[in-house]
């Protein structure tokens, strides 16, 4: 089927409340030849979709809007199922007016519900009328199959009227939708949940391709749902146990999971299982990707003492090819204490480091993760390498927080001056140096009584040195809610570094809870890390 035609379709019955898709609906082409100019001029600023199905319609002549046809008139009026309303089209003498009669009548059963869109868009009658409207527009020749029209029209589609529309879809037609809405970059929540909702229910199995273009959509739009997560994790896992040969799928689904930070133990065994018996098939990109991901959601997997005999010989920087590629490995290496000092060498020395010197925003998470595999270095106790450069602006970059992470902060801070009220006694947003930041920090004495900086009480052996860190959604992972990779050796640097290390994550102090309750939190998990 024609995606333009399919397009003039839901515009019009996504819009009908118009005054042009009012006189279009008429259907009388005296009346649809009577819109103005003007008319069409403020629908192209007020509503786009409207002004782009009547322009991709080619104007009724007065000739054509003049002819009578009453017996063909009533046979459409009075038509009260699919198959009476397409059999006006049997023949060869059927006009534009007649057509845009029948789509719009179609148009109007599908949105009350009369009929689906499945029951008529496979009909060669329908596919006719479609050809007889969009004729003399232009028309992508490339679209391959009624059910890519069909996810096009979904797309195009108001998103009410989309959403209503889905459960008709198959699995295949549903997949299709949402990658058509990760290319325009539209991110409708309403549509994404409903897709969501009939794709977990669907009951059909997702192969390999499918869930890899899933993935990618939730990674491209923000979106997460957890239960098409499961299904997704649930399915690739059954896929993983056939004989595949798709190294490139598997990288694409190992990558995804990573952005997302979706720890699921299931499907990252499995994954971890597949590269290893099929490295060989595999592409460096696609290895690399496991170990960055399983660093990023901080999971060894069951074979991992396998996984990095066989595969950590296979990797070099030249195959990685990209330095933030590399930086990236290495930095995994580190987070499961696997980096070799060459490893670290290889990423501190200066004309490494050079690559992520400069103002650029875009160099912050490299920066950050030199700051990491920088500390860590000074903690191996063979490593003779180079260190960063003290004059390195490396140095300089700081931890940037979300609006959301500045919100759980600041509320933290409050709630502990209520128990730590002198300046002397607390610092806040320290910035350790090593690539992670303190959200407050304070000494206890070992009855959990406060201590003043700067009066000795440092290097006392009954004296904790106390980190807090914030923990907010972005922090954790998903799925499995633990600290992400990155929050989890920010908190071994800090340990190294002879800190108590006190973690308060979202799903246990709410901004929102009453002032007492969130002191009393707090309270008890100070008492606790001096015990």
């Amino acid at each position: 089927m024609l995606k333009l035609t399919q397009t003039i379709i839901t515009n019009l019955r996504s819009n009908n409340k118009t005054l042009l898709t009012y006189k279009l609906f008429k259907s009388t082409v005296a009346e649809a030849s009577e819109i103005r100019p003007d008319e069409i001029k403020n629908i192209k600023t007020g509503n786009r979709m409207v002004a782009a199905a009547f322009a991709s319609l080619k104007p009724i002549s007065k000739l054509e809007a003049e002819i009578s046809t009453p017996v063909t008139d009533e046979k459409i009026t009075k038509a009260t199922n699919v198959n009476e309303l397409l059999a006006i089209s049997e023949g060869s003498g059927i006009s534009r007016r007649h057509a845009l009669k029948v789509v719009s009548t179609l148009a109007e059963w599908s949105s009350s519900g009369k009929v689906k869109v499945s029951d008529f868009e496979n009909d060669s009658r329908f596919v006719k009328l479609c050809r007889i409207l969009s004729k003399g527009a232009k028309i992508n020749r490339n679209i391959a199959s009624r059910s890519e029209d069909l996810s096009t029209i979904l797309m195009v589609t108001a998103d009410d009227e989309a959403a209503r529309l889905i459960s008709g879809l198959n699995l295949g037609q549903m997949v299709k939708v949402m990658t058509t809405l990760t290319v325009k970059k539209r991110r409708s929540v309403l549509l994404l949940r409903t897709l969501a909702y009939n794709i977990t229910a669907s009951g059909e199995q997702l192969d390999l391709k499918q869930s890899a273009d899933l993935l990618y959509s939730m990674c491209h739009l923000n979106f997460i749902d957890e239960n098409l997560l499961s299904k997704i994790c649930t399915d690739v896992t059954f896929e993983l146990k056939k004989d595949i040969e798709k190294s490139a799928v598997i990288g694409s689904i190992v990558t995804s999971l990573g952005l997302l930070k979706y720890k699921n133990c299931e499907i990252l065994d499995a994954l971890s299982d597949w590269i290893l018996n099929n490295y060989s098939l595999c592409r460096p990109q696609d290895v690399f990707s496991l170990f960055i991901t399983l660093a990023t959601v901080n999971y060894l997997p069951n074979n991992s003492d396998e996984l990095f005999k066989v595969l950590l010989p296979q990797l070099s920087l030249s195959e990685a090819r990209k330095p933030p590629v590399w930086l990236n490995y290495v930095w995994a290496l580190v987070v499961f204490n696997q980096a070799s000092p060459s490893h670290l060498s290889s990423v501190l020395a200066p004309d490494f480091v050079s690559k992520f010197e400069g103002a650029a925003p875009s160099k912050t998470a490299g920066k950050l993760k030199l700051l990491n595999i920088n500390a860590s270095a000074k903690l191996m106790k063979n490593y003779e390498g180079d260190l960063l450069s003290p004059l390195s602006d490396i140095h300089d970059v700081s931890v940037t927080k979300s609006k959301e992470k500045t919100k759980m902060a600041d509320s933290v801070v409050d709630t502990l001056k209520n128990l730590i009220n002198l300046e002397d006694h607390l610092h806040v947003n320290v910035n350790t140096g090593f690539g992670c930041s303190i959200d407050a920090e304070c000494l206890l004495d070992k009855k959990c009584n406060p201590l003043p900086y700067n009066k000795g009480y440092e290097n006392r052996g009954e004296t904790f040195r106390i980190a807090i860190l914030a923990f907010d959604y972005h922090d954790m992972c998903i799925g499995k809610v633990e600290p992400s990779g990155v929050n989890a050796l920010a908190c071994r640097l800090l340990q190294s570094q002879n800190y108590k290390v006190v973690t308060i994550p979202y799903t246990e102090f709410k901004v929102s809870d009453k002032l007492v309750h969130r002191v009393q939190y707090l309270e008890t998990k100070l008492k606790n890390v001096v015990k």
